[in-house]
Formats: structure tokens, sequence, C-alpha cells
């Protein structure tokens, strides 16, 4: 009998120990997936992750009284993380598409953008239309499983298309020459024009809307879209705006 009792307490132990730091069942903490170098929606600064995602999720957070902790992983893994329930909530610029909608509930969209062109400074890369981007001569840096690289895929499989884990990766191979262009976010374009060697040579309308995401049929979504709606009509929502995006 106590060899059965020892044995029932290590089994409690190590699967508390093997479940710690994942998503809380028990509502007392909100854990947000995210994948910084998405600047200034989520990215590093002097080893925090910081930005707009993440004010906008602290925000939220503090309206539904729950702790927010967030873990940086690629891109493509987020999804993932969400339906097994390592993390509660993606907040990471992620587009509305059907295909995400079939595989996890979006909240309502909190912010809508078009995808850019972003090139060296200096660069002699001159685009008359978007298509002139299907052209073999060009090396196209995106960003795994989002709406750049589906829309490379679809617009210029002419030329040679490298994928990587996040944006960070895309900007320093675009500096040391590895490749030429990267197609992305329009206000991250404006961000790195910002803070890197690098310009914006042209914007392509695609008006993308974002949502932060969860697990289908997590009743998570109506407390979040009830939180993000308060927010939004708040004086939160204006800093926010100010703070990243100066308007």
């Amino acid at each position: 009998m106590k060899k059965y009792i020892v044995l029932m307490l290590l089994l409690t132990l190590t699967a508390g120990m093997l479940f710690a730091g994942g998503a809380q069942e028990d509502g007392s903490k909100l854990v947000v997936g995210t994948s910084a170098g998405f600047r200034p929606f989520e990215y590093r600064d002097k080893g925090e992750v910081v930005g707009f995602d993440i004010d906008l999720m602290k925000a939220i957070g503090e309206e539904m009284g729950r702790e927010v902790e967030v873990q940086d992983m690629d891109f493509d893994a987020l999804i993932e993380a969400v339906r097994t329930g390592t993390i509660d909530v993606i907040a990471a610029g992620m587009t509305i598409t059907d295909e995400r909608k079939e595989r996890v509930d979006f909240t309502e969209a909190y912010f809508v953008a078009d995808q850019a062109v972003l090139v060296r400074e200096g660069s002699d890369i001159s685009l008359d239309e978007a298509a002139d981007l299907n052209n073999s001569s060009y090396r196209i840096g995106v960003q795994n499983d989002t709406t750049g690289a589906f829309w490379v895929d679809e617009n210029a499989a002419d030329a040679e298309i490298k994928k990587y884990g996040k944006y960070i990766e895309c900007i320093q191979d675009l500096e040391n020459r590895n490749i030429d262009v990267i197609v992305l976010d329009k206000p991250v374009a404006e961000a790195f024009a910002q803070n890197r060697p690098a310009e914006m040579i042209m914007v392509i309308p695609t008006d993308e809307s974002y949502g932060l995401a969860v697990k289908k049929g997590s009743a998570l979504l109506d407390e979040l879209n009830a939180a993000l709606k308060k927010v939004m009509e708040s004086e939160t929502w204006d800093e926010l705006m100010s703070t990243y995006f100066s308007t």
C-alpha cells in the first residue's frame, strides 16, 4: 500500500513538472506565443520581448485580470503551439486567412496592413510593378508561413525564394548580400527601414487584417474579444498607436 501511495505521488509530481510553463488551465496566467523580430509588433530590446502586440496583450490581460507570460518562438511553430495547449493565444501580427481559420479561431481584427518590398540601402533594384519580382535574377527572402511567403510563392515563383524562421534572419541576410529583396508586412518594412540599412521601394496592396488566435472552440475567444474591444475604445489604444506608429 505504501509503495502504491509513493508511486502515485511521484506520478503526480512528474506530471506537474511536465506541464509547468505551458498554458494555464486555472486561468491565473495567459501564456502568449509570439515571434520576436517583427518590429514594431514584437521584437527584442536588451533581451526582452517588447512591442505593440506585447503591450496590447498586457492591456488585455489587465482587463481580464490575468497575468501575461510571453513565449518567443519561430512564426511557423505558433499555430501548432496553440493547438496543443503549449500557449493560450497567438499575438504575432498574424493575418486572418481562410486556411488559418481552419486550424485556429481568430478574434476580431485589430490592425490592417499591406505587403511591401524591402531592399538594401543604395540598391539599384527598381520595380515598375510587383509582378517584376517574378524574375530568376532576384533572390527573395520571406518568413515561413507568412502572407508575404504565400504572396511570393504565388506571384514570384521564377525567383529564388529563401524562407526563414524569423524576419531578423531575413534582414541579416539582406545586409550580408545573401538575398536581394524581402517581401514582408508594410509596418515592419517601415520599421526596418528606420532602424537598419534598408529601404522600402514598393507597397503591394493586400489589405490584410491581423487577429489574435486561439485553439479552435476555446472559451477564451469571447473573453479576448470583449477585452480587446475595451482596450481599442480606451486611451490605452491611442497611446499604443502613437508610441509604435506615430499616428
